[in-house]
């Protein structure tokens, strides 16, 4: 894709649910370690809770109407997909608490389309053989199977974000 394609892709407002500080920089680690090898993108460990349309209310006055948040997920598996932004990923089970905190946004950002939450954590961004992939998530190991997320971000994003620039030119809205 060339550079100048991304203005005529839709924009879009992603709220993210990042982990704790401890989860997080395990996960950072791991993130970079990645992106290192692979010279993949770097990005905040998160996951996505909602992706609203670029012109719904504004971030800012969506999560003002959120106290402190503290959810647990619990570690399913490490997965893989042809997906750009699941190249490698946490899969969480699904949570109920989750999927409530994922419609009081949607109803707060009065965005017209519900989003269903698939709970993961990518791990890396990038375009790789199958076999790669399968290798990496058999040697992935994580010190922990529960994780408690703590806070919100709201990220502007291409829609659907397929290039490392496109993840380069994210822009933060609202923590």
């Amino acid at each position: 894709m060339a550079r100048g394609e991304m203005r005529t892709k839709a924009h879009a407002i992603a709220y993210w649910f990042l982990p704790e500080r401890a989860a997080r920089e395990a996960f950072s680690r791991e993130i970079g370690g990645l992106a290192r090898q692979f010279g993949s993108p770097l990005f905040a460990p998160h996951v996505t809770i909602f992706i609203a349309p670029g012109n719904s209310r504004a971030p800012v006055e969506v999560l003002r109407e959120f106290g402190p948040l503290n959810i647990e997920l619990t570690i399913h598996s490490i997965r893989f997909s042809e997906q750009f932004t699941k190249t490698l990923f946490v899969q969480f089970e699904t949570n109920r608490a989750l999927q409530q905190l994922g419609d009081a946004i949607w109803k707060a950002s009065g965005a017209g389309d519900r989003y269903f939450i698939d709970p993961h954590l990518s791990l890396l961004y990038a375009k790789l053989p199958p076999e790669t992939k399968q290798r990496l998530a058999d040697k992935i190991g994580l010190p922990f199977r529960e994780v408690c997320f703590t806070s919100i971000y709201a990220m502007r994003c291409a829609r659907p974000t397929t290039t490392a620039i496109e993840v380069e030119r994210w822009k933060l809205l609202a923590p």
